[in-house]
């Protein structure tokens, strides 16, 4: 069965980059540099491998810089980036919230702090799509018990279909943990009104919204065939280029 293609990538580029050091101070998370280009340029590259050309960004903290990057990068002259304003004390589901009166279809949404390099990762899409779910969440196999603890666990049944998920797990015992990019359709709009706000946080997260779909099955995990590297520290950034460098993206 052939399906409509998603047309729409969201991308959450409001960060700060505090704990990476002095660079962190004068650019956005997004534009610190991977090598010799911004975190934000292999992001937009995998939107540009799974032939997405619309792209809505969610600039807060020194959002000229990422508009100006973004105008002058020559690769990206046939993209169509659309600007929309957040504000940092929203969590991440109020974030994409922000998106629906302009998304009435499916679309993929990636967090501006990660690192994915997926040569399959245009199968991401049709996964979504094929298996009909609300939301399909990037998964890796991570063994380090200290980055789960930092970032979120995912626990899966053998269909894949997500069973609960954990932000922040103070004790990890899964050994997978949720990457920055999701597959989701408009109705995840509805579960994220009805998200509640965390306790751990105060604000409406997106793990939450993906618990409250997977009580009702429609929540899937996708393992990513690759690397996926969660950017918040100087060492996560030394990480994330040594992967480059050996995967032979630069």
């Amino acid at each position: 069965m052939n399906y409509p293609p998603v047309k729409i990538g969201v991308v959450l580029v409001g960060g700060k980059g505090t704990r990476l050091g002095w660079i962190g101070k004068f650019l956005p998370k997004s534009l610190v540099p991977i090598g010799q280009k911004p975190m934000l340029y292999y992001i937009i590259k995998n939107l540009q491998s799974m032939k997405i050309g619309k792209i809505y960004l969610l600039v807060n903290y020194k959002k000229n810089l990422i508009k100006r990057y973004l105008a002058e990068e020559p690769e990206f002259k046939k993209m169509n980036f659309y600007f929309i304003h957040s504000q940092p004390d929203l969590g991440l589901a109020q974030v994409v919230q922000k998106t629906q009166r302009f998304i009435k279809e499916p679309f993929v949404v990636f967090l501006g702090d990660d690192l994915t390099i997926c040569p399959k990762i245009d199968q991401f899409l049709e996964e979504g799509l094929q298996k009909g779910v609300i939301a399909l969440e990037a998964v890796v196999k991570e063994d380090n018990n200290k980055i789960l603890s930092q970032t979120c666990e995912v626990f899966f049944d053998k269909e894949r279909r997500i069973i609960k998920a954990t932000e922040k797990p103070k004790q990890p015992t899964s050994k997978y943990r949720g990457c920055g990019l999701y597959f989701f359709r408009p109705q995840v709009f509805e579960y994220i009104r009805k998200t509640p706000t965390s306790k751990k946080t105060g604000k409406k997260e997106i793990t939450d919204t993906i618990n409250l779909i997977a009580k009702n099955g429609k929540a899937l995990a996708w393992l990513i065939d690759g690397i996926n590297v969660n950017v918040n520290t100087q060492e996560d950034l030394i990480k994330a280029v040594k992967y480059l460098f050996a995967n032979g993206q630069e």
